[in-house]
C-alpha cells in the first residue's frame, strides 16, 4: 500500500511539473533572418528557432509560414541585438542508423581553423518533458547565454570533438603543435584549462596562432618572390 501511494504521489506530481511548464512557455522571440535549404534555395523572413524539438520556423512577407528540420537545411542566422553578434546554425551530422544519417542543428560558437559549435543538452529518462525548464524551447537570452544549457564541441574536418573532453579529443589531437605558446599563455593570463570556459579561451588563442603564422608565411612568401 505504501508503495502504491509513493507512485501515486510520483504520478501526480510529474502531472503537475508537465502542467506547469507548458502553461509558462516564454513568447516565441522572432528575428529577421536568413535560412539556406538543402537545395541552396533562400528563405528571408522573420524566425523563430526551437531549442528541444530542433526546428526552425520561418514568417515570411508573403505570410507564408513554414517549419523545418536539420535535415531539410543546410543553415540559417540572424543578427542577435542582445548579444550583438550574427548568430549562425549549421545543420551537422549527429547520428546515423544502418541506412540513414540524421542531422542536427549545431550553433557556432567560434569561427577560425578550429571552429566550436554547440547544441542543447539532450536530457534523457522518464521525466524528460516533466522536469525540463521552459526557457529550453524556445530561443531567449537567459537560455543563450547559459554555458550549463548546452554541449560544446569542436568542428574539424566533418568531426565532432566533445570538449567534455578537451585534452585527449581536441587538445592532443589537433593543438600540440602549439602547446609551449598555449602553455606560456595559460600561465601569463592564470587561466583554468581545466573548465570549458578556460578551454574556449584557449581555442581562440589557438586559432589566433594558425592565423598569425599563417600571415607571418605569405608575408615571407611575398617578400621573397621575384620582381
Amino acid at each position: 500500500m505504501k508503495t502504491f501511494l509513493n507512485l501515486t504521489i510520483i504520478t501526480f506530481f510529474s502531472f503537475f511539473c508537465t502542467l506547469s511548464t507548458h502553461a509558462h512557455y516564454p513568447k516565441v522571440s522572432w528575428h529577421t533572418g536568413k535560412i539556406i535549404l538543402n537545395d541552396k534555395n533562400q528563405l528571408e523572413g522573420e524566425i523563430a528557432y526551437n531549442w528541444l524539438a530542433e526546428m526552425v520556423m520561418i514568417r515570411q512577407t508573403s505570410g507564408r509560414m513554414s517549419t523545418l528540420s536539420a535535415d531539410q537545411v543546410l543553415q540559417f542566422g540572424w543578427f542577435d541585438y542582445n548579444q550583438h553578434t550574427y548568430r549562425n546554425f549549421l545543420s551537422l551530422p549527429a547520428s546515423a542508423t544502418e541506412n540513414t544519417l540524421h542531422h542536427a542543428f549545431f550553433e557556432v560558437c567560434m569561427d577560425g581553423p578550429l571552429s566550436v559549435v554547440r547544441r542543447l543538452k539532450q536530457r534523457r529518462g522518464l521525466f524528460k518533458r516533466a522536469f525540463g525548464h521552459p526557457s529550453n524551447y524556445t530561443d531567449q537570452p537567459a537560455m543563450a547565454q547559459n554555458t550549463d544549457h548546452f554541449d560544446y564541441y569542436v568542428h574539424d574536418a566533418g568531426r565532432l570533438l566533445p570538449m567534455a573532453r578537451f585534452y585527449t579529443e581536441v587538445y592532443e589531437r589537433l593543438m600540440a603543435a602549439y602547446d609551449q605558446p598555449l602553455q606560456r599563455y595559460v600561465q601569463t593570463h592564470n587561466i583554468n584549462s581545466r573548465v570549458l570556459a578556460g578551454q574556449l579561451v584557449l581555442v581562440d588563442h589557438y586559432n589566433f596562432l594558425v592565423q598569425q603564422d599563417a600571415r607571418t608565411a605569405s608575408a615571407k612568401s611575398y617578400e621573397s618572390a621575384p620582381n
